[in-house]
């Protein structure tokens, strides 16, 4: 178990504006302890830890980090218990699930995304439907105005695009998706201009599925829209020829 003890005395430390200096004197030691301690190469004496708590006004557990690993293992189980029902189709115990974990980790960018993706798998009648789908919206609104993880705000702006449609609310639909990064200025063209070796290799493959993905997805649209169904083999054509890359079946 790995504790984090040097960092919360760092960061408790500079909370209060105090130097290594300040805080070694108050404990009768050298500075270069409270250094070695920040830095993770060593820990303080346990018998300093009831005294190293009362200056800071905070408990043992805490100055130890040893709430933060408890809630890191909840915070796991939580994760891992919502894919295995996600996995079994138990979408209403994952709302239920989110719905209590969000009490705990309140305005979580992650947990809510799992919330929005479980109300619109819920069943029921047209009308529960539509209720469970207006909540998704409002959940990822959330994220959108107070997330602050990108990948998790970018998935977000579009998947609220496709749900906003579903509601018929069409105009805010195209307006989120007018503000979606174009197929130039994704993160996988932009890590192959500076990444070398190993790295390099896995982002751009790592980059050929939803490449393969979009080239049909775009080939399909041209077909339906002009009428000819040539557009369909050439998709086929392109996304066997990207996933024989990968060494997977089309």
């Amino acid at each position: 178990m790995e504790l984090s003890i040097g960092k919360n005395i760092r960061r408790l430390r500079r909370e209060r504006d105090l130097t290594q200096e300040e805080l070694a004197a108050h404990l009768g030691i050298s500075f270069q302890s409270v250094s070695k301690w920040e830095r993770g190469d060593g820990y303080p004496d346990i018998t300093m830890l009831p005294a190293l708590a009362n200056y800071f006004r905070v408990s043992v557990d805490e100055l130890i980090g040893t709430g933060e690993i408890e809630k890191k293992e909840k915070y796991d189980e939580i994760g891992r218990r919502w894919a295995e029902n996600n996995k079994t189709g138990r979408h209403a115990e994952n709302v239920a699930l989110m719905r209590r974990s969000l009490k705990t980790f309140p305005n979580d960018a992650l947990l809510l995304v799992q919330l929005s993706t479980s109300l619109e798998k819920l069943e029921g009648t047209a009308e529960e439907k539509r209720k469970h789908l207006e909540e998704s919206v409002a959940v990822q609104e959330q994220i959108l105005r107070y997330g602050e993880d990108s990948e998790v705000r970018g998935a977000t702006m579009y998947n609220i695009c496709h749900a906003y449609w579903k509601l018929g609310e069409h105009e805010k639909a195209l307006e989120q998706a007018r503000k979606l990064p174009n197929l130039y200025k994704a993160r996988e063209n932009a890590l192959v201009y500076f990444l070398t070796g190993e790295e390099k290799r896995q982002a751009a493959r790592s980059a050929l599925e939803p490449l393969a993905w979009a080239v049909g997805h775009h080939l399909k649209a041209l077909s339906e829209t002009e009428n000819d169904p040539s557009y369909l083999e050439k998709a086929e054509t392109i996304r066997s020829l990207l996933l024989e890359c990968l060494g997977k079946e089309a």
